[in-house]
C-alpha cells in the first residue's frame, strides 16, 4: 500500500479540485430537450435515426460540441430551418464531433439541430476471455443495450448536462422498449412496433433496452413497481419486491418522497454496466436477479441514486461523488437501520473496496476514472461513502444524518457541487471542515496507524500511560480514539492525531493491560490485517475475471503477509482447480484447513472441492468421506449443503478436456 498523500492544497499553493471548475472550457450550452428517433434491427446489429437538440448558447461560439460513437456515420446536421451544418470530428478522441455554421453561434440564443445517423453496434467478441464485458452501446440477435455512455446517438456533456427526453424506438414484432421515463404509445406499423417513452424529468443518462420481455406489476407498495423480465426468466420477484418497498419506504423517511410516481426495473444480460439507470429507472443484469440470495447491498445502492444522482445532480466531473459516494453511504444507512446485524460487515467491505485503488487517484478525480470501472468503483463510491461515515462521526451521526435529509431536500431537482455541500456543512456546524474535504477528498492516501507507549505505577496508587501515535502521512489530521483495556472496565479516550506522531499521557484508575487504536473503525485506515483483504479481494476480481495469473499473484500476496489466512489459500485452490491442476489445488486446500478457517464456510467448501478432485482420481471412498465431512459441518453459504449432498448421490465428473 503506497503512503503517498498529496497535500499542496492544504499549504494554500493551490485551489481543491472540488472548488474548482470542471477541466477544461466551460461549455458554450446548455441542452434542454433530446427527440430520439430510430429504428433497431437486432438480427443485423444496425440503428438508424435522427436526433433534434433542443439548446441554448450560453457562450458566442464558432462551432458546437458533441459525442457520437466512433462506429455510427453521421449522415448530416440540419436546424429547424432546413440550413444544412458542417462537421468534424476530433484527430485525437474520434467520438468529439463539432458543429460549424457559416454564421457565429450567439449567446442567448435557442437553437435546435437535427442530427442523421446509422451504422451497426455489434456485440465485441474476445476469443481469449470468456467473462462479461463491459458494454455501453451494443445489438445482438436477442436485443440491445444502448446506454447513453456508449454515445449510440449524437449527445452533449452526458451525464453533466441534464436534459429531458423524448425517445421513440422502431424494433421488429415481438420485441419491446424500456426506456426513461412513461410509455406514452405502442403503435403496429406492418411487421415493427413503434414504442415511444417520454420523461419531462431532467435526465443525466438515457439508457434504452430491447429485449422479448414479459411486463410484470406490483401496485400493492406506496410505489407503484413494474419489472420487465425476458421469456426466460422464472423466479418469484415477490421477495424482491418485497426489500424494494421497504429500500423505498426507508430513503423516503430519509430524504423524502420519490422523485418518480413509479419505478421500472429492466432485466439486462451479465455484462458489466458503466452505468445501471436514470430517473425512474433501474437496470438489474440477470445474475443478480437470479441471486440465490437477494443482493441488498448492491440493490440498496441502485435505488438510493433515484434520491442521489438523478434528482440531486453532480454538476461537476469532480463531483461524481456526490451521487455515488452518497448513494453507497445511504445503502449502509439502509443495513445500519434495516439489517443491523450484517452493518458492520457492510461497512467493512466498503472500507477493503475503498483501498484497493485509493492511492491511485483522489475521489475528486471523478468522472475520470470512467463511471462503472473498478477504479470508479473503489475511489469514488466506497471511499466516498467512507468520507460520510467519517465526517458523520465528527459531526455527531444522527444530527450527521439529518443534515444530510434536509441538504437532500434543500437541492432536489438541482445541480450542485462539492463547494456547495462543504458551506452547508459549515453553515450547520459552525465548524469549518474545509481541511476534512482537501485531505480526504482532494487527496490520496489513508493513514497506517501504531503505538509506542510506556505505563507507570503512581505513588497515589493509580497509573499513567505515556507514548506516541505515528503514522505515516506528514500533514494528517483527524481525531481518533483510543481504548486502554484495564483489569476493570475499559476505558475510551479521543486525542486530535496531528502530523507523523502525536504525544499523548492517559491517566487510568486501574492496571493497563493493552492499548487499541479506533475501536470502533470510525477512521480509513490500513494495517497489515486490511493489505491481506485488499490483496484477497484484488485476486477475485482477477478472477471472476478468469485473469489468473494476476489473481494467483495476489492470493499469493497475501499468504506472504499471513501464512495462516485461510481465505487466500482457499481462492489459489479454486484457481488451480479451475484450471485442472489438481495436484496444486489439493495441497491449497489443505494449507486452507491448516489455517485461521475463517470465515466458516471455507471448510465446508474445502470438503466439497476435495471431495471433487478425489472422484476425479476414482477415488470415490475417500470423496465420500470429504462430502459427508461437508455436510457434517451443517454450514450451508452459497447452497454447500446441496451441493455435497449432490455429490454423495453422484460422483462428480469434470468437464470434458480434449482428450476425452
Amino acid at each position: 500500500m503506497k503512503n503517498l498523500f498529496l497535500t499542496v492544497s492544504l499549504l494554500g499553493l493551490i485551489t481543491p479540485a472540488w472548488a474548482q471548475q470542471a477541466s477544461g472550457a466551460s461549455p458554450v450550452l446548455d441542452v434542454q430537450h433530446y427527440e430520439i428517433s430510430a429504428e433497431v434491427v437486432p438480427d443485423k446489429s444496425f440503428v438508424k435515426g435522427e436526433v433534434k437538440i433542443r439548446f441554448v448558447l450560453l457562450e458566442d461560439s464558432v462551432s458546437l460540441p458533441f459525442e457520437l460513437n466512433t462506429r455510427l456515420s453521421l449522415l448530416g446536421v440540419r436546424d429547424e430551418e432546413d440550413v444544412s451544418y458542417s462537421t468534424s470530428f476530433d484527430n485525437f478522441e474520434s467520438s468529439r464531433l463539432r458543429v460549424r455554421g457559416s454564421e457565429t453561434f450567439r449567446k442567448g440564443t435557442e437553437k435546435t439541430l437535427t442530427f442523421r445517423f446509422e451504422g451497426t453496434l455489434e456485440k465485441e467478441t474476445y476469443a481469449f476471455l470468456d467473462t462479461p464485458q463491459a458494454e455501453s452501446a451494443v445489438i445482438y440477435p436477442e436485443g440491445a443495450i444502448l446506454l447513453s455512455e456508449g454515445n449510440w446517438f449524437p449527445s452533449h456533456r452526458l451525464p453533466l448536462d441534464a436534459a429531458t427526453a423524448t425517445v421513440k424506438i422502431t424494433v421488429p414484432l415481438g420485441f419491446s422498449v424500456v426506456a426513461p421515463g412513461e410509455m406514452r404509445s405502442i403503435e403496429t406499423l406492418g411487421i415493427s412496433e413503434v414504442f415511444t417513452w417520454e420523461s419531462g424529468q431532467l435526465l443525466t443518462r438515457i439508457p434504452v433496452v430491447v429485449a422479448r420481455f414479459f411486463r410484470q406489476k406490483f401496485e400493492d407498495s406506496s410505489i407503484p413497481l413494474t419489472f420487465y423480465v425476458t421469456e426466460a426468466f422464472d423466479r418469484d420477484l415477490r421477495p424482491f419486491v418485497d426489500e424494494v418497498t421497504q429500500m423505498l419506504e426507508f430513503f423516503q423517511s430519509e430524504y423524502g418522497p420519490l422523485p418518480k410516481e413509479a419505478l421500472n426495473f429492466v432485466q439486462v444480460p451479465n455484462v458489466r454496466l458503466p452505468s445501471t439507470g436514470c430517473a425512474g429507472l433501474i437496470l438489474l443484469e440477470s445474475s443478480l436477479l437470479q441471486s440465490p440470495a437477494i443482493p441488498i447491498m448492491e440493490l440498496a445502492r441502485r435505488v438510493a441514486r433515484q434520491w442521489w444522482g438523478y434528482s440531486l445532480r453532480p454538476g461537476r466531473s469532480s463531483d461524481a461523488w456526490l451521487q455515488d459516494g452518497f448513494a453507497t453511504y445511504a445503502a449502509l444507512r439502509y443495513f445500519e437501520v434495516k439489517h443491523s446485524d450484517r452493518f458492520s460487515t457492510e461497512l467493512a467491505r466498503e472500507a477493503v473496496s475503498a483501498l484497493k485503488y485509493e492511492s491511485n487517484a483522489p475521489v475528486s478525480k471523478g468522472l475520470e476514472l470512467q463511471s462503472g470501472s473498478a477504479q470508479y468503483q473503489s475511489i469514488v463510491a466506497s471511499k466516498g461513502a467512507w468520507i460520510l461515515y467519517m465526517l458523520g462521526q465528527l459531526v455527531g451521526r444522527e444530527q450527521f444524518d439529518g443534515m444530510l435529509g434536509d441538504w437532500y431536500r434543500q437541492k432536489a431537482q438541482q445541480t450542485v457541487n462539492t463547494s456547495e455541500f462543504v458551506a452547508f456543512i459549515q453553515e450547520r456546524t459552525g465548524e469549518d471542515y474545509r481541511w476534512f474535504f482537501v485531505q480526504w477528498v482532494d487527496s490520496v492516501g489513508v493513514p497506517e496507524f501504531r503505538i509506542d507507549y510506556t505505563i507507570y505505577k503512581l505513588r497515589d496508587g493509580g497509573f499513567k500511560i505515556r507514548g506516541q501515535i505515528k503514522q505515516n502521512i506528514e500533514l494528517f489530521r483527524m481525531p481518533l480514539e483510543v481504548r486502554i483495556e484495564t483489569k476493570g472496565q475499559p476505558e475510551d479516550k479521543e486525542l486530535n492525531v496531528r502530523g507523523k506522531s502525536t504525544a499523548f499521557t492517559f491517566p487510568t484508575e486501574t492496571m493497563p493491560l493493552r492499548m487499541e487504536l479506533d475501536p470502533n473503525g470510525k477512521v480509513l485506515s490500513d494495517s497489515p490485517r486490511m493489505r491481506i483483504a485488499v490483496h484477497v479481494a484484488l485476486g477475485e476480481e482477477y478472477q471472476a475475471l478468469k485473469e489468473f495469473l494476476p489473481a494467483i499473484r495476489e492470493f499469493e500476496k497475501a499468504t506472504q503477509l499471513n501464512p495462516r489466512t485461510s481465505i487466500a489459500h482457499y481462492r489459489l485452490g479454486e484457481v488451480f482447480f479451475e484450471q485442472r491442476n489438481l495436484s496444486t489445488a489439493a495441497n491449497s486446500f489443505r494449507d486452507a484447513l491448516n489455517g485461521d478457517r475463517k470465515p466458516d464456510w471455507v471448510e465446508t467448501w474445502i470438503h466439497i472441492y476435495l471431495g471433487k478432485i478425489y472422484d476425479v482420481l476414482g477415488q470415490r471412498q475417500r470423496a465420500l468421506a470429504e462430502y459427508q465431512k461437508a455436510v457434517n459441518t451443517k454450514v450451508d453459504y452459497n447452497s454447500a449443503q446441496a451441493e455435497a449432498q449432490k455429490y454423495l448421490k453422484e460422483t462428480y465428473s469434470s468437464p470434458q478436456s480434449v482428450i476425452g
